[in-house]
């Protein structure tokens, strides 16, 4: 087994966002283009505000698993489940988390004790078999790290903050009311 984590992303958030980051790209361009580096720095601010949403709401948001936990990366905090508190997995439109009796968290809308994370399944009809193999691939991987993380004695979910989408929020905050100070 590899160490490197399996990381599990609902597929459209990449999609937006690079598409979002495309089309403020071109805008960008055609600021320096039609006006000056000046002007970009003035304009820059505000087109970075889409990018940021789309990249704090439907990129970074996945689930990564490693050999010794799963870990739920939500917008504010990320949530370590040690395979030793997991129950069981299920997924039908998202991955659920069953914890033991003794072993709680919860996520954003979710139910105590169970962490529902982004779609990974897709959600149209007529796709076929092949959705719910790769389904069926994806719990069967999760399940055998969950097994063979062996014994871990006092093993139970954390959660950490995690600062990164605040600080370049707030970065791009300062900016806008720089770039509309400077703009007079």
């Amino acid at each position: 087994m590899t160490d490197k984590p399996l990381v599990l992303r609902a597929p459209a958030g990449l999609f937006w966002l690079v598409g979002v980051a495309v089309v403020v790209v071109l805008l960008l361009v055609d600021v320096v283009a039609r006006g000056s580096w000046s002007q970009l720095l003035l304009v820059a601010p505000w087109t970075l505000i889409p990018v940021w949403f789309v990249w704090a709401f439907l990129y970074l948001p996945h689930i990564a698993a490693d050999r010794d936990a799963l870990h739920v990366r939500n917008l504010f905090r990320t949530i370590r489940l040690p395979w030793a508190s997991v129950d069981d997995l299920v997924m039908r439109w998202q991955l659920e988390v069953h914890l033991t009796p003794d072993a709680r968290a919860a996520g954003f809308g979710g139910r105590k004790g169970i962490v529902e994370a982004w779609s990974l399944t897709k959600r149209w009809r007529g796709i076929g078999r092949a959705r719910i193999d790769e389904t069926e691939q994806t719990l069967d991987v999760l399940r055998g790290m969950k097994a063979s993380a062996g014994r871990q004695p006092g093993a139970l979910p954390s959660a950490t903050l995690s600062p990164a989408p605040l600080v370049v929020a707030a970065v791009i905050a300062v900016w806008c009311v720089a770039s509309v100070l400077l703009a007079g």
